[in-house]
C-alpha cells in the first residue's frame, strides 16, 4: 500500500480542519438560535420596529404557504448576532460608496438623512386639491407649513455622491394647486444661519429649536406675539430616531431631544380619540415616553398621533380656537401654539378613521376661528388619507 506523501496529508487535514470549522460553526448557530433570548413581538429599540412572532402551526397556514413566509421573517429578526451583521454590512456600504443608494444617507459629523424620494406628481395634486377644497368649504383663511427634508436643505452636510432631492419640486407642484398662502421654511431657517440646529441629526423631525423658529413664522402671520426663548424652562435627553433605526449605522452617537415648558402648561387637558375610544390627559407632555427604556421618545409630545386631538387651555391670552390639520411635525410645534389658544383641534387624517365627525362638522361644532396646516413634504409626496378632509 502506497503512503500518503506528507504534501497530501497536510491538504487532507486542512480539507478536514474546513470542514469541522464549517460544521462547528452551523451547530454554533443553531445553538445561539435555539437558547439565546427572543424578543418576539416586542419593539427593537435598534430599528424602531416590532420584531417577528413565533409562526403559528397550522394545517391551513402550511397548506396557503404563509408558514414559511412567517419561518423566514421570523430567522430574519431574531438570527443570532444580527444587530452585529447589520451594522456590518451598513458601515461596509458606507466606506464602499454604496451609502448614496441606500435607504439612509450618512453625511457630516454623524448626521443621517433618510434618502430622496421619486416625486408622485398625481398624489400631490390629489392632497393639494383636497386641502384647497376644505380650506373653501370653511371659509377660513389657513396658513401653511410645508417642512422639506433636511437632506434638501442641508446639501452641504451631504456626501458628494448622492442622488438629488425634489422637495423643491414636491412644493411647487403642490402650491400650484394650493393657493393659500405658506411659511418658506427653507428661506426661514437659512435666516437663522444654522440649519443644521433645525433638524435633529438621527430623525427627520425638526428639533425643538426648529419648531420654535417655526412657531415664530406663524405667530407673525396669526397675530400672535411669541413668547421669548427665555420663558421656557429646558431639559434635555439622549435620543435615537426613526432615520438611526432605519440605517444599521448602530455607532453614531446619539441626539440631544429637548422639552420646553413653561408655566401653566400642567393645566392644559389634552383629549385624544382613536376611532371611538378616548382619553383625556393634563398636560401636553407624556413623561411616560421620556423614561430610559422607551424606544421612541419623539412620542412623548400630546401623546403621540391621534386621528383627533382637541387641546383646551384654561388660561389663554385669547378666547379662539385653532384649527390644525398636521402629520406628526406638528406635534412639537402645535404646543407652543396651544400656549395662546383658549382650544385647538388638531386633525391627523392618517389616524381619522373611526371618527364620527369630518373635519368641516368639526370645525363648525367648534366654532374654529383660524386654521393651520403642518405637513412634512413626505406626506404631501404620498397617499396620507387625505380623503378624510371632508
Amino acid at each position: 500500500m502506497n503512503s500518503l506523501s506528507k504534501k497530501e496529508k497536510k491538504v487532507r487535514a486542512s480539507h478536514l480542519a474546513l470542514i469541522i470549522a464549517f460544521v462547528g460553526t452551523i451547530a454554533a448557530f443553531f445553538l445561539l438560535l435555539c437558547f439565546l433570548p427572543k424578543h418576539e413581538g416586542e419593539l427593537s429599540p435598534n430599528e424602531r420596529r416590532l420584531l417577528a412572532k413565533a409562526p403559528t402551526i397550522t394545517l391551513e397556514n402550511i397548506a396557503s404557504g404563509n408558514f414559511g413566509k412567517e419561518v423566514d421573517t421570523w430567522l430574519e429578526d431574531h438570527f443570532p448576532l444580527r444587530n452585529f451583521f447589520v451594522a456590518s454590512y451598513a458601515y461596509m456600504n458606507h466606506y464602499f460608496g454604496k451609502n448614496a443608494v441606500e435607504s439612509v444617507i450618512m453625511g457630516d459629523e454623524d448626521r443621517l438623512f433618510n434618502a430622496p424620494t421619486q416625486v408622485d406628481e398625481s398624489s400631490i395634486n390629489k392632497n393639494a386639491s383636497k386641502i384647497e377644497e376644505f380650506i373653501g368649504k370653511s371659509g377660513l383663511d389657513a396658513e401653511l407649513v410645508i417642512i422639506p427634508s433636511a437632506g434638501s436643505v442641508m446639501t452641504d452636510s451631504l456626501p458628494k455622491l448622492r442622488l438629488e432631492y425634489h422637495d423643491n419640486e414636491m412644493l411647487s407642484i403642490f402650491f400650484d394647486t394650493c393657493t393659500a398662502d405658506g411659511v418658506d421654511i427653507e428661506e426661514l431657517f437659512a435666516g437663522t444661519g444654522d440649519v443644521g440646529s433645525m433638524y435633529y441629526r438621527t430623525d427627520h423631525h425638526l428639533t425643538m429649536k426648529g419648531s420654535y423658529t417655526v412657531y415664530r413664522a406663524l405667530c407673525e402671520r396669526l397675530g400672535l406675539t411669541p413668547f421669548a426663548e427665555d420663558e421656557f424652562t429646558k431639559r434635555s435627553f439622549d435620543f435615537y430616531g426613526t432615520v438611526y433605526g432605519t440605517s444599521g449605522l448602530m455607532l453614531t452617537s446619539p441626539d440631544t431631544m429637548e422639552i420646553w415648558e413653561k408655566d401653566g402648561d400642567s393645566e392644559i387637558t389634552v383629549s385624544v380619540f382613536d376611532g371611538t375610544n378616548e382619553s383625556n390627559y393634563m398636560g401636553m407632555l407624556d413623561e411616560s415616553c421620556l423614561e430610559e427604556s422607551y424606544v421612541d421618545r419623539y412620542a412623548c409630545y400630546l401623546y403621540s398621533n391621534h386621528g383627533l386631538t382637541v387641546i383646551e387651555n384654561p388660561n389663554a391670552e385669547q378666547d379662539r380656537t385653532l384649527l390644525v390639520l398636521k402629520d406628526s411635525y406638528g406635534n412639537a410645534i402645535v404646543p407652543f401654539l396651544a400656549r395662546h389658544y383658549s382650544r385647538i383641534v388638531m386633525v391627523d387624517t392618517r389616524y381619522y378613521a373611526g371618527i364620527k365627525d369630518t373635519p368641516s362638522e368639526l370645525a363648525e361644532q367648534y366654532g374654529i376661528d383660524e386654521f393651520v396646516v403642518i405637513y412634512g413634504t413626505d406626506s404631501i409626496n404620498s397617499d396620507i388619507s387625505i380623503a378624510w378632509l371632508r
